[in-house]
């Protein structure tokens, strides 16, 4: 298409000129203005053509393009929750005046969501599917123009001056889970624009139905995931604690009631129904909780933790349950057999957000285990099943650090992430970097 505007604009190009010196030769020898007159004639209409054809389609195609992504646009902010009445009223008020139908109508299928234009009053939203057409586009998910000149007066009762329309499915992965319906005083009203417009209409509304139903898909998968974790209360674990819980309330008993606390605690939040942010000073409190029960039982030489929280960062809001699993992952797989492990946990603000990290000083990985951190669980459960240093079961840190990763990036975005840096012999830092401001699920 370019190659042919450019030789177009060859040509003219040299038309234009040539004509020029035509006119002068013409009037140089001839002195009679018709012979000029023609010639500017022709020259006005090149200039008109040559505008035209190069000039007002780009200006057009522009202004429709522009037109359509503003319409786009604007049904978005409504259906971007769902199709809801509310939602399909304000995307019926936008459509309607871009078509020549008098009436549009969106359904779910069983019942109408909205309704607008003429005769809106008499199908408001609730009304019962009863149009034959309606039905059939349903159970066969094509689109149907159709005609009621000969309908039967019951179906008449709604839009009884508009005598046909167009009916489009609203899809979603294959399956009709509406109606999208523009309604007209004759059948001669609609044309093959009229047909497009309709379908074109449809397909936008299911992609942005389509788009809500996956955000809602990630929104579930995530809660399932987080109940999940929250319930592997690891029986070993749970044993052991309890264990030294006990072997102190004879020797040490303050400080077997201040474990007991800090059990219980660590537990009501665990096993909570945990579907929304939390902020960061809950996270830091629960991570305090599993080191304080993790020093009861390897003693506090052999388990330190500092903690260096920036004050400004207690309030952010981040997705619950993601420090205490990296927390868990150190003292499992981090602890030397002798020696002292000492963890720091830190927050700082970014230029871009907010940054948590959790530093220890144990066995390091090497890069090569670094690179399958992130592996899927397949890969992970194969792992021969061992207690680790906590007593606990050993499931590999991957599973951890995926589960908080999903959870990173469903409330916070595919920008946000977890970092790894890891030395052998020399210790493991472990950042998350929250990104911009987060995503607070709807409990629908």
């Amino acid at each position: 298409m370019r190659q042919s505007q450019l030789a177009m604009t060859v040509l003219l190009g040299l038309c234009v000129p040539m004509l020029a010196v035509l006119l002068v030769l013409d009037l140089v020898g001839n002195p009679h203005p018709v012979p000029a007159v023609v010639t500017i004639a022709g020259l006005v209409l090149l200039c008109f053509f040559f505008s035209y054809v190069f000039v007002a389609p780009d200006d057009i195609t522009s202004s429709a393009t522009d037109r359509t992504l503003a319409i786009a646009s604007q049904i978005f902010v409504h259906t971007r929750h769902g199709m809801t009445p509310e939602a399909a009223l304000g995307a019926c008020k936008i459509i309607l005046p871009e078509t020549l139908a008098s009436a549009i109508c969106i359904t779910d299928g069983k019942q109408v969501l909205a309704c607008w234009g003429e005769g809106a009053d008499r199908c408001p939203a609730g009304t019962p599917v009863t149009l034959e057409t309606t039905k059939r586009v349903i159970e066969g998910g094509t689109m149907s123009v159709f005609t009621r000149d000969a309908a039967a007066a019951e179906e008449l009762r709604f839009f009884p001056r508009l005598r046909a329309g167009v009916v489009a499915p609203l899809t979603v992965r294959g399956r009709c889970v509406g109606t999208f319906e523009l309604f007209y005083p004759r059948f001669g009203n609609i044309d093959m624009r009229q047909t497009a417009l309709a379908g074109g209409f449809a397909d936008l509304i299911s992609t942005q139905l389509a788009s809500f139903e996956l955000e809602r898909q990630d929104e579930l998968t995530a809660r399932v995931e987080l109940r999940a974790l929250q319930s592997q209360v690891d029986p070993h674990f749970l044993f052991n604690t309890i264990g030294t819980i006990v072997s102190l309330v004879r020797t040490d008993p303050e400080k077997a009631r201040s474990l007991l606390i800090d059990f219980s605690n660590y537990y009501r939040t665990t096993l909570s129904d945990s579907d929304s942010l939390t902020s960061l000073e809950h996270e830091v409190d629960q991570g305090v909780r599993y080191i304080n029960l993790m020093q009861a039982r390897y003693g506090a030489d052999r388990l330190r933790a500092r903690m260096c929280i920036d004050p400004a960062t207690l309030d952010a809001r981040v997705p619950p349950f993601i420090l205490q699993p990296l927390l868990e992952n150190c003292i499992r797989h981090a602890m030397r057999e002798t020696e002292p492990l000492s963890i720091v946990i830190s927050s700082r603000v970014t230029e871009s957000g907010l940054a948590i990290s959790v530093d220890d000083n144990g066995i390091g990985m090497s890069e090569e285990v670094r690179a399958h951190l992130f592996d899927p669980r397949e890969t992970v459960a194969e792992e021969p099943e061992t207690l680790t240093a906590d007593g606990s079961i050993k499931r590999g840190c991957g599973l951890a650090l995926s589960n908080v990763l999903m959870r990173i990036r469903f409330f916070y975005g595919e920008a946000s992430g977890i970092r790894v840096a890891s030395h052998e012999g020399v210790g493991t830092r472990v950042t998350i970097d929250l990104i911009g401001e987060p995503h607070e699920p709807s409990h629908t």
